[in-house]
């Protein structure tokens, strides 16, 4: 019975050190002190945001895009809700270039979905897919949903709101 109690806890011993070097958090429920993200969406990629340095951008796509360039730091709401939403993406699975497999559109959409946690960094992105948010595929869709729940939280502040309206809209 002992040799047996000795097993599981070394079989529970490296699955933990093995979950540790895929650099999942031991409890996801808990945001790491070193989660940050930065996320670019949109058509052709005209909207970002980082919550490293708080920039969000409504468009480069303006004569003056100054203009349409706000700071906004993320309240622990905020922070605790996207890394919610990023965390079982277990982004460290997807490949730097990425297509969601959504299709083609023209004007087409950009993201690119940057995350850093647990002392690395992640990139994912996704360039020229359709501008919409649904994919047939789980995996794709996974990912759309994140990004469009992301971007659906940064706009809805009131720093967003503030911004001018857009000077170009696309079709």
């Amino acid at each position: 019975m002992r040799k047996m109690m000795a097993l599981i806890l070394v079989l529970v011993c490296a699955l933990s050190v093995a979950g540790c070097n895929e650099q999942e958090p031991d409890n996801p429920s808990v945001v790491p002190e070193d989660f940050a993200f930065s996320l670019t969406w949109g058509c052709y990629g005209i909207s970002s945001y980082d919550s490293q340095t708080g920039k969000l951008v409504k468009t480069t796509d303006a004569t003056n895009p100054d203009d349409y360039v706000t700071c906004y730091e993320l309240t622990e709401q905020d922070k605790e809700y996207i890394y919610q939403l990023i965390a079982p993406l277990e982004v460290h699975t997807y490949p730097e270039v990425y297509d969601p497999q959504n299709g083609i559109s023209s004007p087409s959409m950009t993201l690119i979905l940057t995350v850093y946690c647990n002392g690395t960094q992640k990139t994912i992105q996704a360039k020229n897919i359709a501008l919409s948010f649904t994919s047939e595929d789980e995996k794709g869709q996974a990912f759309l949903s994140v990004c469009e729940a992301i971007c659906n939280r940064l706009t809805a502040t009131k720093e967003w709101k503030a911004l001018p309206d857009y000077e170009i809209l696309y079709d």
